[in-house]
């Protein structure tokens, strides 16, 4: 897995930073980096007709039927499932619309770094959430079975983490590809050609905003799931397990938001030491 570093704000107002992360590659590292991050793309992609949207499984079009025997349990239930589809489609957007057309496009609209910082590891988060889905899916709306998928899969949501620290990379990525009038032309006619409301920074943000929000639909279940059951204790750890990714993550927006803003200081104070200093000592 690779590592990133990012410098600039979120827009809407979060920010994020990490520190301790592995440094953005230099030199002849980050062109490798470069080359095989893209051929890494290009490998999922060649496979990307086996990953087609699904339709909702039998089960889950049964349970979205009026049905007044649903206890509000049954339906946060699905709720976790049927938003945890809408997420996959989405990230199925970004993956194959989006990303797969600007790899396969005969010529190079975006650079290859800039392709990088624009879309990160998506391809990562895509195939882990559509294997957590199917998992989802086999649960049958069984409260402690959805509880039992992600402490299961606790590890693997480190991706997130490496994806929400590139996030103000892909910011600043995509920002730089609209101020190119020809580039920008591209995204407009993309997405009026496949017919989506939001445009593609839109659905960039949907893993930060995902990953965050699974220990607050966890609690949903426990708080309509008698402590007395068999399984609580399953319920109980799978918060306890989203909480701490999301504290994790939060936790890394603040040490790079403090990192980031010692370096801008050390700038300012090298920058006045310098033009501040006698004619005489600049060019002794």
């Amino acid at each position: 897995r690779q590592s990133y570093s990012w410098t600039n704000q979120i827009p809407g107002g979060g920010k994020a930073d990490t520190e301790g992360l592995s440094p953005e590659p230099g030199g002849e590292d980050r062109k490798t980096f470069i080359h095989n991050q893209n051929n890494n793309n290009k490998a999922w992609i060649a496979n990307r007709s086996s990953n087609r949207r699904q339709s909702a499984s039998p089960f889950i079009r049964a349970t979205m039927a009026p049905n007044p025997n649903l206890t509000y349990l049954d339906r946060v239930i699905m709720e976790i499932i049927e938003t945890e589809r809408m997420y996959v489609r989405d990230l199925l957007i970004i993956v194959e619309d989006y990303l797969a057309c600007i790899i396969d496009h005969p010529k190079q609209l975006i650079h290859p770094d800039q392709v990088c910082a624009l879309f990160g590891n998506i391809t990562d988060i895509y195939a882990f959430n559509n294997e957590l889905l199917q998992d989802l899916d086999m649960c049958e709306n069984d409260p402690v079975a959805i509880a039992r998928c992600f402490v299961e899969k606790r590890e693997y949501f480190d991706i997130y983490t490496q994806y929400c620290t590139n996030y103000p990379n892909s910011v600043a990525a995509l920002t730089e590809c609209l101020r190119d009038k020809s580039t920008a032309k591209f995204f407009r006619d993309r997405q009026a050609s496949l017919k989506r409301t939001l445009p593609l920074g839109s659905y960039l943000l949907k893993p930060v905003q995902r990953i965050l929000k699974y220990h607050l639909l966890l609690q949903e279940i426990a708080k309509h799931f008698d402590p007395e059951e068999e399984g609580y204790e399953d319920v109980e750890e799978a918060i306890n397990t989203m909480t701490g990714v999301a504290w994790y993550i939060n936790d890394m927006k603040r040490k790079h938001e403090h990192a980031v803003r010692l370096q801008v200081n050390q700038k300012h104070a090298e920058f006045s030491c310098v033009h501040n200093a006698p004619f005489h000592i600049l060019f002794a």
